[in-house]
């Protein structure tokens, strides 16, 4: 299957400022809509290659949306206010633009004979699994607003989808590593980070489960499943990422250790945070034949390297850990209601 124009929509944050150019670079003309809540920083080095146009606007902005629309062959949602801590600082704002921002753009997407769509969603929809894999199948147990927003996205699908606009749901696992802006309110990222700078570590809940995945891997994912001539379905499922990357904390952790073996480590049982899942990724993974090309130890020495060299700083770190995107989605979110 041959794609040559592509619309990716919130391109300019941390997941989609690395898909941009992997696409770019495997040849495709990208369009990216984003409202700019970060700014254009993450994007500015493309201001003047020819297979890049960025469009500032809000997915909810119909008429935006079909501007955008002319001429594209697909469509890759990333738009959303991402993670637990965000969505419930604004929670009004994260529905409207996670729900009903979704359900417009694939509406217009439709309308406008877009090929394909692919949707962003996360492996936090199975919260705390008692399965030992949760599959595709596995039964759902959200326990925030994000993958409730994520799952009501999915039931949206699963019901509205034609097969003159195919929908493929890639649920993430957590991903980790450098992009054009880092991301701190990420395990892996955080960890680094605070190990370099404090040489200490608290660690909450060390035995819960999650599947990790590096952003250059989530690029990789996308760009194969657009080109796929496999998935047939009006609607698919695919949980996205490789089962031999779960780990519990305190097995992240001991990677760190290895490479900082000075590191204090205080293992603290309770977290406010119930997830607790390992996933099976095998349909994606016979899908697309596909290895992970970095791992969680590629992740720490890519943000230990960068902090050593100046790449990253106490800035970065500010700006983008998990109480700093907090606090700002909880002031600015009357901004973000869309209207009309």
């Amino acid at each position: 299957m041959k794609l040559k124009n592509i619309l990716i929509t919130g391109g300019c944050g941390y997941f989609g400022s690395s898909l941009i150019r992997k696409l770019i670079k495997n040849g495709h003309n990208v369009k990216c809509l984003d409202l700019l809540i970060y700014g254009d920083d993450a994007v500015k080095s493309l201001s003047n290659n020819s297979k890049f146009t960025l469009i500032h606007g809000d997915v909810r902005d119909e008429k935006k949306v079909e501007d955008c629309l002319k001429n594209i062959d697909a469509v890759v949602h990333l738009a959303a206010i991402v993670g637990d801590k965000p969505c419930e600082a604004a929670p009004t704002a994260a529905y409207d633009i996670n729900f009903n921002g979704t359900k417009k753009l694939y509406q217009l997407s439709e309308k406008n004979n877009i090929s394909t769509f692919v949707f962003a969603s996360t492996c936090s929809n199975y919260g705390i699994s008692s399965n030992e894999l949760a599959d595709e199948n596995s039964k759902l147990n959200p326990v925030s607003l994000y993958a409730e927003s994520k799952i009501d996205c999915e039931s949206y699908f699963d019901k509205e989808a034609t097969s003159k606009t195919k929908v493929i749901s890639l649920r993430f696992g957590t991903a980790y590593g450098m992009s054009q802006r880092t991301r701190f309110d990420l395990t892996v990222n955080s960890f680094g980070y605070e190990a370099y700078k404090y040489k200490k570590l608290s660690v909450f809940a060390e035995n819960t489960w999650r599947p990790y995945i590096h952003v250059e891997d989530m690029s990789n994912i996308v760009s194969e499943v657009l080109t796929n001539g496999k998935i047939t379905k009006n609607f698919e499922i695919y949980n996205a990422g490789f089962t031999k990357e779960n780990f519990t904390k305190r097995q992240v952790v001991q990677k760190l250790i290895n490479l900082l073996p000075s590191l204090e480590v205080e293992f603290i049982p309770y977290d406010d945070d119930k997830r607790n899942y390992k996933v099976n990724f095998a349909k994606i993974e016979k899908l697309l034949n596909l290895n992970n090309q970095f791992t969680v130890d590629d992740g720490f020495k890519e943000i230990l390297l960068a902090l050593e060299s100046k790449r990253l700083n106490d800035n970065s770190y500010l700006n983008f850990n998990l109480e700093a995107l907090t606090m700002f989605f909880k002031k600015n979110s009357e901004k973000l209601i869309y209207k009309n």
